[in-house]
């Protein structure tokens, strides 16, 4: 399956300052021209908002934005919302291969779990939550190793315990798969 050349990030109620902190990131690790662009609002989302819950369905969501937004592009699409998928209390994202994926920020807030704000946190957060699932629309399954990216975050603690790097393994699997996509770090 051929990559796109370019990276359609979509945010919806996310700040633009952390979404350009996202997108320069994206920028120096991923060898794709990586474009900002609207069209989603979180009314777009109320399909698939579980008030019982009060979360949003995060595999019906993927699955009608990948329809929906069948582009030329790979697609990130950044939520400010809370999220599950059936059998999990929340996920932090979620990722269709050959398509892109969703993160949810929500979750990755620090106010979230009652501390004060901290941005420089919370953008460490968004960046390695956007590469893992990237990381999954390139085919990438979860690793083992705990400090690759790709390890499953089962809490905010995993979250911050892993780095925002794929290990050597991972990548060498995009390197195989893609050819090119990513920068030489």
């Amino acid at each position: 399956m051929a990559i796109a050349p370019s990276l359609s990030v979509k945010p919806v109620n996310v700040e633009k300052w952390l979404v350009e902190a996202l997108t320069s990131k994206l920028s120096l690790v991923f060898n794709l021209r990586v474009r900002v662009e609207s069209g989603l609002s979180l009314s777009d989302l109320l399909d698939f908002y579980d008030e019982s819950r009060d979360q949003v369905k995060a595999d019906l969501l993927l699955e009608y934005l990948s329809q929906v937004l069948a582009t030329q592009a790979l697609c990130l699409v950044l939520v400010d919302a809370d999220a599950y998928v059936e059998g999990l209390n929340f996920v932090f994202g979620v990722a269709k291969w050959g398509w892109g994926g969703i993160v949810f920020v929500a979750r990755l807030k620090p106010e979230f779990y009652g501390m004060s704000p901290n941005y420089s946190l919370l953008t460490l957060r968004l960046i390695k939550e956007s590469f893992h699932e990237l990381g999954h629309a390139l085919g990438l399954g979860h690793c083992g190793n705990s400090r690759c990216v790709m390890r499953f975050s089962n809490s905010i603690y995993d979250v911050d315990s892993k780095s925002p790097y794929y290990c050597p393994r991972c990548r060498r699997e995009i390197e195989l798969r893609y050819p090119g996509v990513l920068r030489i770090m």
